[in-house]
């Protein structure tokens, strides 16, 4: 029964990612043409400063969260407080993201040259706040969360070849990206209120302690946000829009299989939190790297059709570019095993966060040397790949020394 359930979620979890990728690819074409190459680095450039807020605002709850509803499946009066204290958590963020958002956007010429767009692009923050994704994997149960956010991303085909026609519905294409979100989002928040999850009085107490606990996970998260989208910043101010296109495009072709396997270790997590053993977590890593390394020749094989249909003969450049990138597949599913299935499990929080204060230590230096001897975007991607191998090790490390993982 449990792992009918565990595959049931997998299920409901691929297809959900599988169909958001396609539907991303199926509407590039359209907006890399209709836009530009220029107006979609711009996006994809906002958009990058837009996530930092965005981790902010989900603190790390994500994880710590699912395993606190996992652990009280079926309590309702617990999942109501935990619910209630990490939408108050959450909520406070919303307003330090604000306090924040306004001084910076009043100090970088290109958010104050760009600020309607920036705001509207900012709405997609709220997300993070009103999806509650890790009560739905607590109790596992993604069929709703999996559907709601299937017909959202289904909406915005419609809409964006109906609404945006030429280089000036920029603003348009991002506010069907960002309405949209917005709306499966309060959908989802309302749905949990109807499985018998009530608000509740929450202590300040209580609230802090939920920070306290997430805090090692956020530091984790916005490491490797800063990691992943400084590079999209260096790429801009070095090389331009249309680069940053080009990069993008790169790593959308890695997207589809690397959602998939991610999926892999989202769906057993709350499983294996409750038990936990050396033998099953070595099981499943040693798998994990089959399914990584089969993955990345397939990404050989088909990447460079992917590029030419997606972005046209203009944007082949991004093929070799997604070939190193498609090792960052192999590290991050390994990687993702050790964290949640040996320091999360065994509240080794402050391990996660020192891995990826690591890697993000890594990628820049590994970044400026790659800029230094060969500035270009190939040295850019080959510097995320190499550090995400450093996380590799360093969860093996600390899993062999400290809890016998092999």
């Amino acid at each position: 029964m449990r792992t009918t359930k565990v595959l049931q979620n997998y299920s409901y979890m691929s297809a959900l990612n599988i169909l958001s990728a396609l539907v991303g690819f199926l509407i590039y074409p359209y907006v890399i043409r209709t836009l530009g190459a220029e107006l979609c680095g711009l996006y994809t450039f906002l958009l990058a400063i837009a996530m930092y807020f965005q981790d902010l605002i989900d603190f790390g709850f994500d994880s710590p969260c699912t395993k606190r509803v996992a652990l009280s499946a079926g309590n309702k009066e617990e999942l109501s407080r935990i619910v209630s204290t990490v939408f108050v958590a959450k909520s406070l963020l919303i307003l330090l993201s604000f306090a924040c958002a306004v001084p910076l956007v009043l100090s970088i010429p290109i958010l104050r040259e760009n600020l309607l767009l920036f705001a509207v692009i900012f709405i997609q923050n709220f997300y993070k706040t009103f999806y509650p994704q890790w009560y739905y994997l607590g109790t596992k149960n993604m069929k709703f969360s999996s559907i709601l956010q299937a017909i959202i991303r289904l909406s915005q085909i419609p809409l964006i070849l109906i609404l945006v026609h030429d280089k000036g519905d920029l603003l348009i294409y991002a506010a069907v990206v960002s309405g949209t979100m917005l709306f499966g989002s309060i959908v989802g928040g309302i749905h949990v209120l109807t499985e018998g999850i009530r608000p509740v009085r929450v202590e300040f107490s209580r609230i802090k302690e939920y920070y306290r606990e997430a805090l090692p996970f956020f530091v984790t998260t916005i490491s490797g946000r800063v990691k992943e989208k400084l590079l999209t910043t260096v790429i801009g101010a070095y090389f331009g829009m249309r680069d940053v296109a080009i990069y993008d495009l790169a790593m959308k072709i890695i997207q589809i299989p690397k959602l998939l396997l991610n999926s892999i270790n989202a769906a057993l997590f709350p499983e294996v939190v409750t038990n936990s053993t050396p033998e099953k977590v070595g099981k499943i890593i040693r798998y994990e790297r089959l399914i990584a390394c089969a993955t990345i020749l397939v990404i050989a094989a088909l990447g460079y059709p992917a590029a030419l249909i997606l972005g046209g003969k203009d944007m082949t450049s991004a093929y070799p570019i997604a070939l190193i990138l498609s090792l960052t597949i192999y590290f991050a599913l390994i990687t993702g095993a050790y964290l949640q299935f040996v320091f999360v499990a065994r509240n080794g929080y402050r391990f996660v966060a020192w891995n990826q204060v690591i890697a993000l230590t890594s990628c820049v230096i590994l970044c400026a040397a790659g800029m230094f001897i060969y500035p270009s975007v190939w040295s850019v991607a080959l510097s995320l790949s190499l550090s995400s191998a450093g996380e590799v090790l360093y969860c093996r490390y600390i899993s062999r020394t400290r809890y016998q993982i092999p």
